[in-house]
């Protein structure tokens, strides 16, 4: 039954589980780095008075309960992206066989994480997540979430990942194999369901397999194919 469905390999939502843990908690470092200044302060010999120490304790304590409400809140942010990666693998999952799913993938060397990558007869996708809540909207070849841009814009992102692995199959010999840059966006209102955003395909979650099986050109050769899922696999085991 396997061989009906497309190859998956790696982890999805492992980046943003790991990163957002230690993006979220770091702050604590230096609460347990003053904490444990203070009672170096006091034992074995106090250096401050008792009133002063524990003026400071408290001080520690209400920042502790300030970072660790921010953290979490950071932190169920992180989540929230990593269970929308789990629910396009697992969309993507059922792809026919002639497709091959990377999640979680870094290159080697490589700056960027990808969410995904899946390769196929049209050639080389790279599938950016976001599971935002409200809604976005495009303006001059940009995208705006509450009016405002974000301060890492999707698009940017999802076109330097797409060059990023282009440069890198560039360098196994598989320069020939068309690459496109999906957005898509998961509980997030959009113009519309499907859009080209400045060379950059966004659409909704129901619509990213038809996407994916979209005929852009000739399609390409199972040889070269296989060869771009070669190196791919190389970097996963």
């Amino acid at each position: 039954l396997s061989q009906r469905f497309a190859r998956v390999y790696g982890s999805p939502g492992e980046a943003p589980r790991v990163l957002g843990l230690l993006r979220a908690f770091w702050p604590l470092l230096v609460v347990c780095f003053v904490t444990g200044y203070l009672v170096r302060e006091i034992l074995p010999f106090p250096r401050m008075s008792m009133s002063q120490v524990g003026l400071l304790f408290v001080l520690v304590g209400v920042l502790t309960s300030f970072l660790l409400v921010w953290g979490e809140r950071r932190l169920g942010n992180f989540l929230k992206g990593a269970k929308g990666e789990e629910w396009v693998a697992h969309e993507l999952s059922f792809l026919s066989s002639e497709y091959a799913v990377f999640n979680g993938l870094r290159l080697r060397g490589g700056e960027e994480n990808f969410d995904h990558i899946i390769v196929g007869p049209a050639g080389v996708f790279v599938v950016e997540t976001k599971n935002w809540k409200g809604s976005v909207e495009f303006r001059g070849g940009k995208l705006f979430a509450g009016g405002k841009e974000p301060s890492r814009p999707p698009l940017k992102q999802v076109k330097a990942a797409t060059a990023e692995l282009v440069a890198y199959l560039d360098q196994k010999g598989c320069a020939t194999l068309p690459a496109h840059p999906v957005l898509c966006f998961l509980g997030t209102r959009l113009p519309e369901d499907l859009m080209n955003v400045n060379g950059v395909v966004v659409c909704s979650g129901t619509r990213l397999v038809e996407v994916l099986q979209e005929n852009f050109d000739e399609p390409v050769a199972s040889p070269l194919r296989e060869q771009v899922v070669s190196e791919l696999r190389k970097i996963i085991e």
